[in-house]
């Protein structure tokens, strides 16, 4: 959606607005967003309809890309307490008994484990204890969005007890029944999944004893598909499919779910912290931009479980509005970079919501011939497949070697001696990743996207910038290349094959970025 008549600076006085960015909901997408914000200076009012935070476990996984984020807002060591790899996924057989085993424990490029499974709760905790550190970001809770109004480069919200809140930008990070979506206006697509599942998370009893199950694993029973994995170190997550003739309000009653827990714990050994019926939906919204309201999250795209992508779709959503909006808001890109966010975000979304589809009818399926057929086709597979992760839709250079892709995070070893993550090296921004010298007009070119835009360029190899191990050089040289522009969100914008491409290669950063 292209803004022709858009301003390209606000015409409202800062201090008319309320917030430079207003969010509403304060789920992880929310606070994650809220924080990448405010580290960057910005006014940012967050505004939650709930009294209080939601104290119950929903989503209970993310990969290493979503550990880069919180690197990159300081509880990378918070989160590592209360979080735990998952090492392995397995699909079982109706008795229990593994089909195909998928290690998780790949060199992922973030320089991370490859999965982690958490406790939402105690993630919120870490997530809000980073928002409350950024002076400029206030959040409220008990405000309900009620009206929403767009003016020519502001919009104005009414909450429920008659405040009314400016702010030059609105994201709605408030889930799959959104406000903002509905009084924007915005369709939905419905990719055609739909299932009611039963799901149980459980806390052991002080003494129990251990469980002995995997850390996901996905039962393929045809009487009554079921999931179960360890949340983290303290819980448990089972999940039943709800099957013909399941009454949702009678699958929720105590006796019914420690009936189908009985084969793995009872209630002398554990203790039930939640259970409820969900409709698991594959819906993406047409745009994730109208105007100057922007969609995050479940607000944008509900997915299946069975990759545990939803909450980290949602992440990588505040992790790409947060450097665009961060460029606008600071004045050294045209509004219209916005456009950039929906074709970036809306087809890597689609990629994993279909990748769960195709998951979750393996998993789904009720047939026993064809269930049957499914797990053998699972247990003769010879290969592994490779890890599912898609590219995103756009904002790179088209044609070029790993653009669009999820760049590698090397290990630098500093002049003081310390190794450590490059983005803890470097800090956030774009990054120029180099392992030849500059030559004078490449300095020139490099230094005016310094000034311009923050852009932070290392060449590995020179004196004080030594990489710790080869996963950074070997990357770059098996894709015949010299050097890789990396965007804040970590997906790479474009390369250059040799010295003499890097002057053109940041010339359409410039023009990509509508800088200004």
């Amino acid at each position: 959606m292209k803004l022709a008549d858009e301003p390209r600076t606000s015409t409202i006085p800062p201090d008319a607005l309320d917030a430079d960015v207003l969010i509403i909901g304060y789920g992880p997408v929310g606070q994650t967003l809220a924080a990448l914000l405010g580290a960057s200076g910005h006014r940012v009012l967050v505004c939650e309809r709930r009294v209080g935070r939601y104290e119950t476990p929903r989503a209970g996984h993310f990969d290493h890309e979503i550990m880069r984020v919180f690197q990159s807002l300081g509880i990378a060591d918070e989160v590592r307490r209360i979080a735990e790899p998952a090492r392995v996924y397995e699909f079982l057989d109706p008795d229990g008994g593994v089909i195909s085993r998928l290690p998780r424990e790949w060199s992922a490029p973030s320089g991370w484990d490859a999965s982690y499974h958490f406790y939402q709760p105690e993630l919120e905790d870490a997530l809000d204890a980073a928002v409350r550190g950024a002076s400029t970001v206030d959040v409220r809770f008990g405000a309900e969005l009620v009206d929403l109004r767009q003016g020519a480069d502001h919009v104005v919200v009414t909450l429920a007890d008659g405040g009314v809140v400016t702010a030059r930008y609105v994201v709605g990070a408030d889930g799959a029944n959104s406000a903002v979506r509905t009084l924007c206006g915005i369709p939905t697509k419905d990719l055609g999944f739909r299932g009611d599942w039963l799901v149980v998370d459980v806390r052991p009893r002080p003494g129990a004893p251990a469980l002995d199950i995997p850390d996901t694993g996905q039962v393929l029973d045809p009487a009554r598909p079921n999931h179960m994995g360890r949340v983290a170190q303290r819980y448990f997550r089972w999940e039943f499919m709800l099957v013909e003739g399941d009454d949702p309000t009678e699958m929720v009653k105590p006796e019914r779910v420690w009936e189908l827990l009985r084969p793995w714990i009872g209630p002398q050994e554990g203790e039930a912290i939640r259970q409820t019926v969900y409709q698991f939906r594959s819906i993406v919204a047409d745009t994730f931009r109208h105007r100057s309201v922007l969609l995050a999250g479940d607000a944008a795209h509900v997915m299946p479980p069975f990759l545990g992508q939803g909450m980290s779709s949602g992440i990588r959503d505040a992790a790409t509005l947060g450097w665009m909006l961060d460029l606008v808001l600071t004045g050294a890109a045209d509004p219209k970079l916005l456009d950039l966010y929906t074709l970036s975000r809306r087809p890597q979304v689609i990629d994993y919501i279909e990748e769960s589809v195709r998951v979750g009818t393996v998993v789904c399926e009720t047939d026993p011939v064809r269930a049957a057929q499914r797990r053998e086709e699972l247990r003769s597979a010879t290969e592994l497949p490779p890890p599912f992760e898609p590219p995103v839709g756009a904002g790179f250079r088209d044609g070029q070697p790993l653009a669009g892709h999820l760049a590698v995070q090397p290990f630098l070893r500093t002049s003081g001696g310390k190794t450590e993550r490059s983005d803890d090296v470097l800090g956030r921004g774009f990054t120029l990743f180099s392992l030849v010298e500059p030559d004078a007009a490449t300095t020139a070119a490099v230094s005016e996207l310094e000034r311009a835009m923050g852009l932070r360029s290392v060449v590995v190899g020179a004196e004080g910038v030594q990489e710790e191990g080869e996963a950074l050089s070997d990357w770059l040289k098996e894709s015949g290349v010299v050097a890789v522009l990396v965007r804040p969100d970590f997906y790479v914008f474009g390369t250059a094959t040799g010295l003499c491409e890097v002057v053109g290669l940041l010339a359409s950063l410039r023009a990509s970025l509508s800088l200004v």
